[in-house]
């Protein structure tokens, strides 16, 4: 049921047509974005994300307001992630430079109340100006009836001016620039902490034949996505989400990974060689028809990701000075 809502909201979507889909079911849903997407030229690209964690929590999209209304009855015993969404869109860096900027909330019920937390992903730090995104705002049903926990003007000012509580987390979320000179493939490790006590917890990279630009790799098929562990202390629930976004969970060859989490310096990738995709894991390697999907989805819907794309978009290495949310992704 949940993949014929899918196939029938991505149909009522086309650009210039207002709709309202339904969404149920466990499952991350895609929806366009009429602001451009940070690896697609145009609009109108469906980059924007809709993920529900379990079948009791319910969306419905409605394109002509402009409105994401979220449902759930359920009582819930402790705190549970029960969905998150994620807009795109771009912004202006204070040295005229244009960059994609996402808004990425995440949904919780506690008992019978809901709570969000929210944060921008953005490649560069700073605040931004001139910020194109299409105007959504998130509605919760309540008992008696309906909540804003997000207006489409809070969105656009979570994207150019970071709270002092964003801008404390910032400073904590260090991203190293590991490409030698004149390489464009991109690679980088992120860690936490400040100065000398930084604890770093994982490589990135995103490999092509010959350097090629991320768009023309990936329309070619043959690239990889590497995700290695430097720490085995990175959260299991985190791993497990994340397996659950990039529609990893049900593949067989991860199920340990699944289970488990990552252990130090473990490493897994997704990629393509001539056109067919695989994932790797452990020493092992299996045909993944998904691998661009999930690819796309991770670079777009991550902030890793995010900073990924965006340096493999470069010319030449940068001095990364990024920005991350308050949970760092």
């Amino acid at each position: 049921m949940a993949r014929l809502l899918v196939l029938a909201a991505l149909a009522l979507l086309a650009p210039g047509l207002a709709a309202s889909a339904e969404f149920s079911g466990r499952g991350v849903f895609a929806f366009a974005s009429g602001s451009g997407c940070p690896i697609a030229a145009g609009t109108g690209e469906n980059c924007n994300r809709l993920a529900l964690d379990d079948e009791d929590t319910r969306a419905t999209l409605d394109e002509a307001t402009h409105t994401l209304r979220f449902a759930n009855g359920r009582s819930y015993d402790g705190k549970r992630i029960v969905g998150d969404v994620v807009l795109q869109g771009s912004g202006r860096t204070a040295d005229g430079q244009r960059v994609p900027l996402s808004f990425h909330a995440l949904l919780s019920r506690s008992g019978s109340d809901w709570s969000f937390s929210s944060h921008a992903h953005a490649p560069v730090r700073g605040e931004f100006s001139e910020i194109r995104i299409d105007p959504w705002q998130l509605v919760v049903g309540e008992v008696g009836g309906e909540r804003v926990l997000f207006s489409s003007a809070q969105v656009v000012e979570a994207l150019a001016k970071p709270s002092l509580t964003a801008r404390l987390a910032d400073e904590l979320v260090q991203v190293r620039d590991n490409r030698e000179s004149a390489a464009r493939d991109a690679d980088i490790t992120v860690g936490l902490g400040v100065s000398k006590a930084v604890k770093w917890v994982a490589r990135t990279r995103f490999v092509t034949t010959r350097n090629r630009p991320l768009a023309e790799a990936m329309r070619e098929g043959n690239w990889s996505l590497e995700l290695q562990a430097l720490s085995g202390q990175i959260p299991r629930q985190v791993v497990q989400r994340d397996l659950f976004l990039y529609g990893l969970e049900s593949q067989a060859l991860l199920q340990p990974l699944l289970q488990r989490g990552f252990r130090k310096n473990e490493k897994l990738t997704i990629g393509a060689t001539g056109g067919k995709g695989f994932v790797r894991y452990d020493g092992q390697q299996r045909e993944f028809a998904g691998a661009d999907a999930t690819a796309r989805g991770f670079l777009q819907g991550s902030f890793l990701g995010l900073v990924l794309g965006w340096q493999q978009q470069q010319l030449q290495p940068v001095a990364l000075d990024v920005k991350a949310g308050s949970n760092g992704r």
